[in-house]
């Protein structure tokens, strides 16, 4: 009978202890493709400015560091499935 209830509370205990157990895993999550730069482009615009301007639609994207600068690579595949690089800068929003 005591086991039962020291093993219901213990059941009881990690429900409550649950959630905060994965928010802080969520936490502690790589934010690097929603890293926003201050006064710049985050890696989600820059994905939907490079869409919109070539027609094309993006297979991968990542952020880099070239120096002291933080650039966009941009991989993008048109309707025909050709394939593409475009680097944004990550500060102005500046296709190259």
């Amino acid at each position: 009978m005591h086991i039962a209830r020291l093993l219901l509370l213990a059941v009881l205990g990690l429900t409550v202890l649950a959630p905060v157990g994965a928010q802080q895993l969520i936490e502690k999550r790589p934010r690097e493709q929603h890293y926003i730069e201050p006064r710049g482009v985050s890696l989600d615009q820059a994905v939907q400015m490079a869409q919109r301007r070539y027609g094309a639609r993006a297979v991968k994207a990542e952020t880099l560091s070239q120096g002291d600068r933080r650039v966009h690579r941009i991989r993008l595949m048109s309707p025909e499935g050709k394939v593409w690089h475009v680097h944004v800068d990550a500060a102005t929003g500046d296709m190259m």
